[in-house]
This record gives structure tokens, C-alpha cells and sequence, in this order.
């Protein structure tokens, strides 16, 4: 889900640098650039989007249909129905009550200068100015989960079905037979229906988040690595110097 959520950012941030650039030696004059300014920015293309999507994933080979029927049962015990639901609720399941319960101070630099409202939680702060809030809560909180579980049943058929075209590209015919033979014990059984949900556990998750530091820390040196072992590389030619020189 994470890399998934990633790319589909990159996409959006990176969408604009698609759009077609003027023309050189063509400025704009003034009342053109004003009827730009007051023309509608034109609408999100999706389309645009999942077509660069889909040359950074380009379509893998088929697997072979044997191996992909055997991959497909593996995938039911180890992602049955209303596991993408249920996996992402109970990640989201109090998140916003722990949030809420957070006060100013959480918040504060070392060293910075209590004020009295530091001790107030945001819940608190929200329904001081609000007093409707913890109602609204309940109705957002309720038509986010109605609306989430119509697009789980949209997205978890095709994240089955990928996965099982995943494993089948990965693993042989004895292979899954064999994955396929311990998921269907009781113990695969168990395994297989956790599998997935333990991705999204609190402590999977802290585990992840507590390597932060150490990540962020190790960013500089990543960067200064990337300077030394680029810096015998012929710099790129720079953008004003080509417009300088006289066309051949």
C-alpha cells in the first residue's frame, strides 16, 4: 500500500512538467497573458495520469495458467474477502481518537514557555469553539468508513488478482503446491488470514517509524556520496549558455 501511495503522489507532482511549453521567441503580450489569467485551469486528467503510471509498471509477461491457478488459490487464504477493509480500518480504528487526545505541548520545542492552553487536548481546543463537534466526528468518522468499504470492494479483487500474477511469475508449480498445502492447515489458515493485517500493526508500524531518525540522519551523507562520485562527470551544459550560442 505504502509504495502504491508513493508512486500515485509522484504522479500528481510530477503531472505539471507534462504540459506543453511555449514557443521561443514567442512572448506573450499583455492582453494575452491577461485572458490566460482569467481562462479556467483546466480539469485533473486522470487518463494522463495512469497512462505514465503505466509506463513506469508496464504490463509483465502472462504467467503461465497452471502456475497462475495455483498462485490464485494461495491468494484467497492469504488475502480472503474483506481483508483490504478490514486491514485499513483497524489501522485508521482510533487513530483519531489518539490524535485528538494530543495537547499543545506534544507539539513544543525543548525549552519553549508553557502557556496555559498547552494543557487543553485538541479535542478539547475543537469543542471549546464547537459544540457540535464530537457529533460531527461520529457522522465523519461513519460516512468515511461507509465510503472506504464501497472503494475496498473496488480495489481488493484487482490487488488479488495482481498478487496472485506476482506469485506466479515468482514461484514454481511444487512451490505453490507446497505454500498452497500449509495454508490449508489450521495454521496456514490462521497465518494466511493475518497475513496481510500485520503490515499495518502498531508495531510493525512504530518498528518502522522508529528507523526514522537514523534515515534522516544517514540523508546528508547519502547526498555528500552522490556529489563526490558524480563530481568527475562533465557538468550538464547550462540552460542560458545554449540560448547564447549562435544557432548552426
Amino acid at each position: 500500500m505504502r509504495p502504491i501511495l508513493f508512486c500515485a503522489a509522484l504522479l500528481l507532482a510530477t503531472t505539471p512538467a507534462f504540459a506543453t511549453p511555449a514557443k521561443k521567441g514567442h512572448a506573450a503580450t499583455a492582453p494575452a497573458k491577461k485572458e490566460a489569467a482569467t481562462k479556467k485551469a483546466p480539469d485533473f486528467d486522470i487518463g494522463q495520469v495512469m497512462a505514465v503510471f503505466d509506463k513506469i509498471f508496464p504490463a509483465q509477461p502472462e504467467p503461465p495458467p497452471a502456475r497462475l491457478a495455483l498462485a490464485q488459490t494461495s491468494v484467497k487464504a492469504l488475502f480472503p474477502d474483506g481483508t483490504y477493509a478490514r486491514m485499513m480500518g483497524g489501522m485508521m480504528n482510533g487513530l483519531a481518537d489518539r490524535v485528538l487526545s494530543l495537547n499543545t505541548a506534544d507539539f513544543a520545542k525543548p525549552g519553549e514557555k508553557a502557556k496555559a492552553t498547552d494543557a487543553m487536548t485538541l479535542r478539547q481546543q475543537m469543542a471549546k469553539d464547537d459544540p457540535y463537534f464530537e457529533e460531527r466526528m461520529k457522522i465523519m468518522e461513519r460516512v468515511i468508513g461507509e465510503e472506504f468499504a464501497k472503494m475496498a470492494a473496488i480495489i481488493e479483487p484487482r490487488l488479488r488478482d495482481g498478487l496472485a500474477r506476482s506469485m506466479a511469475r515468482r514461484f514454481d508449480e511444487k512451490q505453490l503446491a507446497d505454500i498452497n498445502a500449509f495454508l490449508a492447515t489450521d495454521s496456514g489458515k490462521a497465518f494466511g488470514s493475518q497475513s496481510m493485517a500485520m503490515y499495518v500493526d502498531p508495531d510493525v508500524m512504530r518498528a518502522m517509524m522508529s528507523s526514522l531518525p537514523e534515515v534522516m540522519k544517514g540523508m546528508p551523507e547519502a547526498m555528500q556520496r552522490i556529489q563526490t562520485e558524480t563530481a568527475k562527470l562533465p557538468k550538464p551544459k547550462s540552460k542560458s549558455k545554449d540560448k547564447s550560442e549562435p544557432a548552426g
